[in-house]
C-alpha cells in the first residue's frame, strides 16, 4: 500500500509513509462505520490518503439506483503514520500504452441525441457525458505515472497502490481543499487544445476565453457549486472569488473558476462529501437529474474517474482533486481511462467527440477505434 500526492507547478510531493491500515466501503450500511474511523485515524494524528470511486455518490443518494454489487470498495481510506515532504520523481522514458475506443462515433453521436431529448425537455440543463478508454500498460504503474507525471505537470496529481489496483492521477482540477475553517472549491468547464503553433496556441486561447457557450456552462457549474456549498457553509459566506480563468496545461488549455466558504471548523469529511461529492462539474445540472441520466446513458462504471483522490491530515485540513485524466490499473497492467465533456443544447456532437480525443492526448499514446 503506497499514497503519493504532487503538485509539479510548485516542485512538491507528498509522500505518505509508516501504512498503519486500509478502511473501505463498498455498502450504504458501510459508510458510517469507515467514517468514524477515518476521522478516528485523523484525530490519533495519522494522514489518511483517499480514493473514492464516482459511484459512492450512490451510497449516499437512495434516488440514485445502485449498479450490481461493486467489483471492488467504493470508498478506500489507507492509514499512515506520518507524511513527508520528498523529492519529485522523475523520468524521461517514452510512456508504453496501448489505446483503445470500444465505442464508435456514431455510437457516440446516438447517445448525445438522446442526451439533447432531455435537455429539449428540460430534464436538465447540462449533462457531463463520458467514456473508457481501454488501456494496456507496458510499464510497471509507478513508471508510467513517472513517465506521465513528467510531461505533464499539474497541482493535484497523485499515485496510490491499493493492492488489487493502482491509481495514477494527473489531474488540473481542484474539488475540495479545506483549511482551517474556510473550504474552497475550483471548477474546470471549458477546454480547447494546445497547438505546436505559438500563434495558433494563443488563438485557441483567446478563442475559449471569449466563447460564450464555454463562459455559459462555466458559469451554470459555479451556480451548482455554490448551491452545494450552500448547505455546509456560514450563512452568507459563499463567495465567488475568481471568474473564466483560462490556464495552460501540455495538452490543452482549460476554464477554470474559484468557489469558497466558510465552515464550522470541525465540519467533518463525511458532512463535506454528502453535501458536494461528485464535483458538479462532471455530472452536470441539475446535479441528481443529471446523475441519473449519465447512470442510464454510461453501461460502465467511471471508477475512480471522475471521483476523487486526496488526503485528509491530522489536524481535520483536506485536499481532494477531481479525478479527471486518472488512469486506474490493476496488476496486469490493463485498465481504463475516462473521458467526456458537457454537454448542453447547442453542443455540436462531432466537436465534442474531437474534445474527448484532445483529453486522451495526455497519454501519449495513439487511440485505436475497436
Amino acid at each position: 500500500m503506497y499514497g503519493r500526492f504532487e503538485d509539479r507547478l510548485k516542485g512538491y510531493a507528498l509522500e505518505m509513509q509508516g501504512y498503519l491500515g486500509h478502511i473501505q466501503a463498498r455498502r450504504p450500511e458501510d459508510l458510517s462505520t469507515a467514517f468514524e474511523k477515518i476521522e478516528q485515524a485523523s484525530q490519533a494524528g495519522h494522514w489518511v490518503a483517499l480514493a473514492l470511486d464516482y459511484e459512492l455518490a450512490e451510497l449516499f443518494e437512495p434516488r440514485l439506483p445502485a449498479r450490481d454489487t461493486a467489483p471492488h470498495a467504493l470508498l478506500n481510506a489507507l492509514v499512515f503514520e506520518q507524511a513527508q515532504e520528498v523529492v519529485l520523481w522523475d523520468s524521461q522514458a517514452t510512456p508504453e500504452l496501448t489505446v483503445k475506443l470500444p465505442i464508435s462515433q456514431q455510437d457516440y453521436r446516438d447517445a448525445l441525441a438522446q442526451v439533447q431529448q432531455g435537455l429539449q425537455a428540460g430534464d436538465f440543463y447540462q449533462i457531463n457525458y463520458t467514456m473508457p478508454l481501454q488501456i494496456q500498460s507496458g510499464m510497471a504503474p509507478r513508471d508510467l505515472y513517472t513517465a506521465l507525471a513528467t510531461r505533464h505537470p499539474v497541482a493535484y496529481g497523485a499515485y496510490l497502490d491499493l493492492g488489487d489496483r493502482h491509481i495514477l492521477s494527473l489531474s488540473p482540477e481542484l474539488f475540495l481543499e479545506k483549511r482551517g475553517s474556510t473550504v474552497r472549491t475550483r471548477p474546470m468547464k471549458g477546454t480547447r487544445p494546445r497547438d505546436t503553433d505559438p500563434v495558433q496556441d494563443q488563438k485557441n486561447a483567446q478563442e475559449l476565453q471569449n466563447s460564450l457557450k464555454d463562459r455559459a456552462e462555466n458559469l451554470m457549474i459555479v451556480d451548482l457549486l455554490r448551491n452545494d456549498l450552500g448547505q455546509v457553509a456560514r450563512t452568507g459566506t459563499v463567495q465567488t472569488t475568481s471568474l473564466f480563468d483560462v490556464e495552460q496545461y501540455a495538452s490543452v488549455w482549460t476554464m477554470t473558476s474559484s468557489i469558497q466558504a466558510e465552515v464550522e471548523p470541525d465540519c467533518k469529511l463525511e458532512t463535506l462529501l454528502r453535501a458536494l461529492f461528485p464535483c458538479g462539474s462532471i455530472t452536470g445540472a441539475p446535479k441528481l437529474a443529471a446523475m441519473q441520466c449519465i447512470r442510464q446513458l454510461e453501461t460502465q462504471r467511471r471508477g475512480i474517474y471522475c471521483g476523487s483522490v486526496g488526503y485528509l491530515n491530522p489536524n481535520g485540513d483536506l485536499s481532494l482533486n477531481v479525478s479527471i485524466r486518472s488512469l486506474e490499473l490493476d496488476n496486469h497492467g490493463q485498465g481504463r481511462f475516462g473521458v467526456g465533456g458537457g454537454i448542453v443544447l447547442d453542443s455540436d456532437p462531432d466537436q465534442e467527440w474531437l474534445e474527448c480525443l484532445w483529453k486522451a492526448r495526455v497519454l501519449q499514446a495513439p487511440v485505436t477505434l475497436t
